[in-house]
């Protein structure tokens, strides 16, 4: 696999001609990626006030290259705290992105962000620095969408104004008009040729020509060896209250005990795994998975099968996989719904998907999970029979996702410490969240 990039790595004296100018300039390379982005669909939704097609969304990705990329520290690009909606793709740079969709031959964008930006008064050491080089980053994400319009063969691109952009912002959030006025307004009407339609700053692509600065287009290989993801679901005694609540009572006084083991273990052995985790433990577990930088995903609120989604994003907002209990697509897990809230992948049974190999499909990620340990719980197999075949598998496909259940951990927690090494010696061990950013990079256009 290999991603596509679009780099201006140098300033050239034709972009000064063009208007720009040389104190907004840094460095960098951006991708086109087919997916909604954060709050993308939504916030479409809600400013063009009609039926979407999935696949008319789009994400712009503006990353900062060296020179510019070595005078920041390194571990901004790692801080959870900092870059909130967490775009980084597994890539270091990551500057800002911008939501865009396509309606016949005009492409609209909205939600324009940079975290890194925007957010770095949490580093006061590193704030000054963080301004200077990036300031332009607002003028940048601009170029990126005026080149998605030209390379698509587009008539036109439709800016929001501050005025709504403001208007649909996240309420909580105490925004500065002046920031909306510069990332929205100021910026468009300063490079391009615009005319304000209703809520949006409309561009003639056949007008603007002149005002963008073409890249140059270089592919990056994605690492594509043997991949392994080691996956956990935790639910405790509540998946099994109807079904065997006698399992689930004991299920529900073993598991954290059996949490605290199987993270000692991996932690031994220097092992990130995916936690699928109910909503309603959340809360109790994040701390003791997340310090050890494995992957939280959702297996549902309360491991039910509808109403669902919603009550999982009052929890947390930011989390971006989801891993339906039993592996049952519910009616409520359509790929429009899990987009309107934000999820970039689903993690199900590879019956349930009908697919052994992870796929994009309808800007979602979908990962096939090959097995679990249920047939351990329903004594199917033995230990060593279901090792045998778990490890069969690993070796004879180039991709398998398998989970274990923190309910079940009696029939394989006594032998994990040698079970992971088997599996370290097969392929490289993934989290399901590097696995998304991973075929969204490769499906850049």
């Amino acid at each position: 696999m290999a991603a596509k990039f679009h780099e201006l790595p140098q300033w050239q004296p034709e972009f000064a001609a063009a208007g720009y100018e040389r104190k907004h300039f840094f460095p960098h390379r951006f991708c086109f990626l087919p997916k909604c982005g954060p709050d993308g669909y939504k916030l479409a939704r809600r400013m063009l006030g009609r039926g979407l097609e999935l696949n008319n969304f789009w994400q712009v990705v503006l990353f900062v290259t060296d020179p510019a990329l070595e005078r920041i520290p390194g571990e901004l690009f790692r801080d959870d705290d900092l870059m909130w909606h967490r775009q980084q793709f597994n890539l270091r740079g990551q500057v800002a992105t911008a939501a865009l969709y396509i309606d016949g031959k005009t492409v609209y964008t909205k939600a324009h962000h940079s975290d890194l930006v925007q957010r770095i008064s949490r580093h006061r050491e590193a704030k000054t620095r963080v301004e200077k080089v990036l300031k332009g980053w607002h003028r940048l994400i601009l170029n990126c969408i005026a080149n998605f319009g030209c390379e698509h063969d587009l008539d036109r691109f439709s800016v929001a104004t501050a005025a709504s952009s403001m208007r649909l912002s996240d309420r909580e959030r105490k925004s500065r008009p002046e920031l909306f006025e510069r990332v929205y307004d100021r910026a468009v009407n300063h490079q391009f040729k615009a005319r304000l339609d209703a809520d949006w700053w409309t561009a003639e692509i056949a007008d603007n020509r002149d005002a963008v600065m073409k890249p140059q287009i270089s592919f990056e290989r994605i690492e594509s060896n043997k991949t392994i993801c080691l996956c956990h679901d935790i639910e405790r005694g509540i998946g099994h209250q109807n079904t065997d609540p006698d399992w689930a009572s004991v299920a529900q006084s073993e598991a954290p005990a059996a949490l605290d083991k199987m993270l000692a273990v991996e932690r031994a052995a220097g092992v990130r795994a995916t936690y699928s985790v109910l909503g309603s433990l959340l809360g109790e577990v994040r701390h003791l998975i997340e310090k050890d930088g494995h992957c939280v995903a959702f297996h549902s609120f309360d491991h039910g099968t509808e109403q669902q989604l919603e009550a999982c994003r009052r929890v947390d907002y930011r989390i971006k996989g989801y891993r339906p209990p039993n592996s049952v697509i519910s009616s409520e897990l359509r790929d429009s719904e899990l987009c309107w809230y934000n999820f970039e992948w689903l993690a199900s049974g590879s019956s349930s998907l009908g697919f052994h190999q992870p796929r994009l499909q309808n800007r979602l990620v979908k990962i096939p999970i090959s097995f679990d340990d249920f047939d351990l719980y329903r004594r199917l197999k033995t230990f060593e029979e279901w090792r045998r075949m778990a490890l069969d598998k690993m070796q004879r496909y180039n991709f398998v996702a398998f989970s274990l259940h923190d309910c079940y951990a009696r029939y394989w927690l006594p032998h994990y410490e040698d079970f992971l090494r088997e599996v370290r010696a097969i392929g490289n061990l993934r989290t399901l969240d590097e696995v998304a950013g991973d075929l969204f990079l490769a499906a850049a256009a």
